[in-house]
């Protein structure tokens, strides 16, 4: 199998740079207080140049904890046991968050790797509020990008490919790419076949157009996007139809995680940065359960998820997926029974420096997380009454 190095020099020869706008370009020159923004494309990035290191740590408790009940979560399972990969722009592992979590650790020149590998697993540190859904778990950096963060469809799949031959149990795709290949088909087809779950962005951002990502269009991957603050998509899906709606979403604005060269915090958004909230839960329900199939991990991430009260796909419920009891596994020749919403608490006040399009925000729980959590709750009442225990409406994922 290739390793980091030699993927990178074969995509950098061979493909060229595939500028696929994942986020919108970094703004003004930020503030020292304020974490910067990282985004998987840093065209702007001048030869041998990569991300600086950031300055910035923020030690109040993050939005994103209360609005996903993280606390509870790894209180029922830290993700212990389970691999995740990142295939996306390296894991830079130099934060003491991510020291001796990660396998086949080396430079993520854009950070955006880095980043996402921080929501999954980072763990607690003194003096910082920020801690991964899944600090138990093992990362398995898989890089397939150039050092400006592009890439395509066939090193996505070499990618894949190698993160099931490395033992993931997890795979969160952490690059939105628009056009697939028969590679990739063939790589996504191997996992599912070796029983590893593959977690991937809904859509992808090209010259801020949006369009359906790959390999999320497939019904046999778990697709994610991403909310606001406010619990709506920041990615409507685009006009005209025939594309697959994704099966869950979960935040994906002001987003706080690690940034690479040290342990410093940067902020993101978008799609991959919900999907990795989505893999940490993942990997939470396959140390919890073991003998979870990834068919069975993705239905109860789907079945447990807040329900849309417009029909769309269900908001992530971390505590939801790994107390509620949805009656017997798919495959048991019967039906689901109907579970218990388990709405959750008023979230506690606290504070998180974010930037969001280039433009320094100061996002306060308070505010953002008690409205996220009206709105779920909005959604929850919605969804009970219409049918009461539906599972939220989303294409299948068996």
């Amino acid at each position: 199998m290739a390793n980091g190095a030699e993927r990178r020099r074969r995509f950098g020869a061979g493909a060229g740079l595939t500028a696929v706008l994942f986020a919108a370009a970094a703004g003004p020159a930020l503030a020292d207080e304020v974490p910067p923004a990282l985004t998987q494309v840093a065209p702007e990035l001048a030869e041998d140049v990569c991300v600086p290191p950031s300055e910035e740590v923020v030690n109040q408790e993050l939005w994103t904890e209360n609005a996903l009940g993280l606390p509870r979560a790894r209180s029922a399972s830290s993700g212990a046991g389970v691999t995740v990969a990142v295939v996306g722009t390296g894991v830079d592992d130099s934060s003491a968050a991510l020291s001796g979590a990660v396998d086949g650790a080396g430079e993520d020149c854009t950070g955006f790797g880095t980043f996402l590998a921080g929501i999954v697993a980072a763990r607690p540190q003194p003096d910082s509020g920020l801690v991964g859904v899944a600090p138990g778990a093992r990362v398995l950096a898989v890089p397939v990008t150039d050092d400006w963060g592009g890439t395509d469809a066939d090193a996505v799949a070499e990618g894949i490919t190698d993160a099931v031959g490395d033992g993931a149990d997890v795979v969160l795709v952490g690059v939105a790419i628009p056009v697939g290949s028969s590679a990739l088909e063939k790589a996504v087809d191997t996992a599912v076949q070796e029983d590893v779950l593959v977690v991937a962005p809904s859509m992808a951002l090209v010259q801020r157009d949006a369009y359906a990502a790959v390999p999320a269009t497939r019904s046999d991957v778990l697709g994610v996007a991403g909310t606001g603050t406010d619990g709506v998509p920041l990615v409507p899906a685009p006009p005209g139809g025939g594309v697959s709606a994704p099966d869950l979403t979960a935040p994906g604005q002001s987003v706080l995680s690690l940034a690479p060269g040290g342990d410093g915090h940067a902020v993101g958004e978008g799609d991959a940065v919900a999907a990795a909230f989505v893999a940490g839960v993942a990997a939470q329900l396959r140390s919890d359960d073991p003998e979870l199939s990834a068919a069975q991990t993705a239905e109860r991430l789907v079945m447990s998820a807040y329900p849309d009260a417009e029909g769309g796909a269900g908001f992530l419920d971390p505590v939801g997926a790994l107390t509620r009891n949805l009656g017997p596994r798919s495959g048991d020749g019967a039906e689901a029974e109907s579970f218990a919403l388990d709405l959750p608490r008023e979230p506690h006040r606290g504070a998180v420096m974010a930037v969001v399009g280039g433009t320094a925000l100061l996002v306060t729980i308070c505010a953002v997380g008690a409205a996220a959590a009206r709105r779920l709750r909005s959604k929850a009442e919605a969804g009970a009454k219409a049918g009461a225990g539906v599972a939220p409406r989303a294409r299948s994922v068996l």
